[in-house]
């Protein structure tokens, strides 16, 4: 630790070193363009100058590599500077060889180098002023064009249109944090403290201080330790470039604390109000389940379906312009047999049905079975008994059942176990009492029983 911190300090001269073997070569450059009438004093001045530019740039160029010795700078940036600079040096070095006096070179191939030399100072003062100061530091107030033209913005990942089942916490949301600030540092390739974090059995096994992560304990996750350090902390990762925002950390964090799981997607996991505003911001990524008939999609019908849906009573809205699901209810005073065959005929299509209070027989219920995309079902005022309601467990996508002023009983609190995706039941004015709702009502972790009333 000693020896890497006594590389550290010396390493931090070369930024104070490196301008003084710019300015010798600008004027090592200058001045031996000057061939004719030249004294011999002249000549060992411009000999001197050329060795002092080679000695500086040499010397510039090892406190360099003593600086890149500490891990805090990206790989794929740091070896473009490391081998220009040490081209510019051999270049020095030559220039300063070409002006020895018992060496005649034609002047030619001396402009060649210089023109060399002038252009390598302008590609290493380039590439380090990135390593300081981020990788688009000459443009960022560019006028627009030429930023246009030279600075390549990555196109933000979004999960806007895609469902939560598909979208994986780790894999999707987490990982590509880690990926644009660490993995440069911490790859395959180069893993810095050996650290590799391209794979997500990297992140537990860690590096020579410990595992970068561990499943919910803050404290012993390394990564996220030195990802909120300060950033004039030596242990501040990432040491160059962009670090993690507020919100970035915030998303790792709560991460860890969920266990940090691979291989769960958002719709197993209970994302908190917080979370999920950080995650829609970050990703456009809306983490509430959406109900079912949100997801359908179906070719809009035709006139002639609405036509004949009208004919036999039924009136009826689409859900949106881009979803053709339909919304019904039944407008006539006794519901017949020929009214549900209709609605059979576009079963695929019907949401939202609203029956109530139009004579519906217990035999009549079996028809609503085939509606396979029924999310909301409206049946009270009608006289059907709870046995006739079983042909409706079939119905996988119903999350909303409406039986007040009905003849349902105690059998009821059995059959809605049955249901895959209830979430809220109607049971006022029925067979049951207050008393029996009460006690029933706080069985069911995810359905809502509301009664009580007479």
């Amino acid at each position: 630790m000693v020896f890497l911190d006594t590389l550290t300090f010396f390493g931090r001269l070369h930024p104070l070193l490196v301008h003084l073997p710019i300015g010798f070569l600008i004027i090592a450059v200058i001045i031996s363009g000057r061939r004719s009438d030249r004294s011999i004093n002249f000549n060992r001045l411009v000999t001197f100058i050329w060795f002092i530019s080679f000695i500086g740039a040499a010397f510039s160029a090892a406190m360099g590599w003593l600086l890149a010795q500490n891990g805090h700078y990206i790989e794929d940036m740091l070896n473009p500077h490391q081998w220009t600079g040490i081209l510019l040096v051999m270049l020095s070095f030559i220039g300063w060889v070409f002006h020895l006096r018992k060496i005649k070179v034609s002047k030619i191939i001396i402009q060649i180098n210089n023109t060399l030399i002038v252009i390598l100072l302008l590609i290493v003062g380039h590439l380090g002023g990135s390593l300081t100061h981020g990788e688009n530091y000459l443009y960022d107030f560019a006028p627009e064009p030429i930023r246009a033209a030279l600075i390549k913005e990555d196109k933000p990942l979004t999960f806007k249109d895609q469902s939560i089942d598909s979208i994986r916490i780790f894999e999707d949301a987490i990982q590509p944090l880690f990926t644009s600030k660490c993995v440069a540092c911490h790859n395959n390739e180069v893993a810095r403290g050996g650290l590799n974090m391209s794979s997500a059995e990297g992140f537990f096994k860690g590096g020579n201080s410990g595992a970068a992560i561990v499943a919910n304990d803050i404290e012993k996750s390394l990564a996220f330790n030195r990802i909120i350090k300060s950033q004039n902390d030596e242990k501040f990762m990432p040491p160059t470039g962009e670090p993690l925002t507020y919100e970035e950390i915030q998303l790792i964090e709560w991460w860890i604390n969920e266990g940090a799981p691979l291989d769960k997607s958002f719709n197993k996991i209970k994302v908190n109000p917080k979370i999920q505003g950080l995650l829609f911001k970050k990703y456009g990524l809306n983490t509430k389940a959406k109900p079912w008939y949100e997801k359908v999609k179906l070719k809009p019908l035709t006139d002639n379906a609405f036509l004949e849906l009208e004919k036999h009573n039924f009136i009826f809205r689409t859900l949106s312009t881009d979803n053709s699901l339909l919304d019904i209810r039944y407008h006539g005073s006794s519901l017949k047999d020929k009214d549900l065959m209709v609605l059979e005929k576009y079963a695929p299509y019907i949401t939202w049905l609203n029956l109530s209070d139009c004579g519906l027989r217990d035999e009549q219920l079996k028809n609503l079975s085939k509606m396979e995309n029924l999310t909301r079902l409206y049946l009270q005022q009608n006289s059907i008994k709870t046995s006739s309601l079983k042909p409706l467990i079939r119905l996988e996508h119903l999350e909303i059942l409406n039986l007040h002023s009905t003849n349902i009983n105690k059998e009821i609190f059995e059959l809605i176990n049955s249901f895959e995706n209830l979430k809220k039941v109607y049971l006022w004015n029925t067979l049951l009492t207050s008393k029996d709702i009460l006690n029933q009502a706080n069985k069911y972790e995810n359905i809502e029983i509301i009664g009580g009333l007479k």
